[in-house]
């Protein structure tokens, strides 16, 4: 383990991967909001503030430090007078995210990540676009329809789609039963291009457009483009089926 002071930060690294750090990293996710996740490294910060916190953290990994090296007392000292400056810690490994969900009802499903990140929950909700509450523990997701539910289990099954290394925990038959298609009337090709557009027949072919290139914006490949392949490819799928959609409905007026 080494512990570098550099001019804006002060960087720890941990080269040993047998050395347990989880605790470490659900102190960080409980504590510091605004902590950052890349590759393998958990950044901090600088601040003035949760000096209490800050102070602990230092102190805790100084005395990782000392078990494994000679103590330092004038190190320990110099260590904690650098509580305002970012801290980051950088491991042997990526970081995995671990995430598990829980079914609630046909329609409602709870996501928790651990460690937590601050950009992770917007990640998730720009991928699914399904209705989503955050909570302190929990993210809560409402799905609408097959297509929604089909995007969670792209999402659970893909390793890198949110460009985070993560694995979960799956249980393949509740997951199978939630994601069942209920065996509901044949729509239409209008009314399923409605449904797809989450318009109703009612409004005026202004809103209906005006819906469409909203969405058609938000799904547009270009704008993944650099992005994993398999990302793309349910952009350009979706795509596609906005822009059926909207012909169908544009037809019919």
């Amino acid at each position: 383990m080494q512990i570098l002071f550099g001019v804006h930060e002060t960087i720890i690294k941990i080269n040993s991967k047998s050395m347990n750090i989880e605790y470490i990293q659900h102190y960080i996710s409980t504590h510091f909001s605004s902590r950052t996740i890349i590759d393998n490294s958990i950044n901090i910060p600088a601040s003035k503030e949760n000096l209490y916190h800050r102070t602990f953290l230092l102190k805790w990994l100084y005395s990782l430090y000392a078990k494994k090296n000679t103590p330092l007392p004038a190190l320990k000292e110099s260590l904690l007078q650098r509580y305002h400056k970012a801290i980051k810690i950088v491991l042997p490994q990526k970081i995995i995210h671990l995430i598990k969900y829980k079914i609630i009802d046909d329609e409602t499903v709870q996501l928790s990540i651990t460690p937590k990140n601050a950009q992770i929950a917007l990640k998730v909700k720009r991928f699914l676009q399904v209705n989503m509450q955050i909570f302190p523990t929990y993210l809560e997701l409402k799905f609408e329809n097959q297509d929604e539910k089909e995007r969670l289990q792209a999402f659970l099954n893909a390793e890198k789609i949110i460009s985070i290394p993560h694995k979960h925990i799956y249980n393949k038959q509740k997951m199978n039963t939630f994601l069942q298609e209920p065996q509901a009337e044949v729509l239409s090709p209008l009314s399923s291009a409605y449904m797809v557009l989450n318009m109703q027949p009612t409004d005026d072919i202004k809103s209906i457009k005006k819906q469409y290139k909203h969405l058609a914006k938000e799904f547009h490949p270009d704008k993944v483009a650099s992005e994993d392949k398999e990302l793309i490819a349910l952009h350009t799928k979706k795509f596609q089926e906005l822009l059926a959609s909207y012909e169908t409905i544009f037809k019919s007026f």
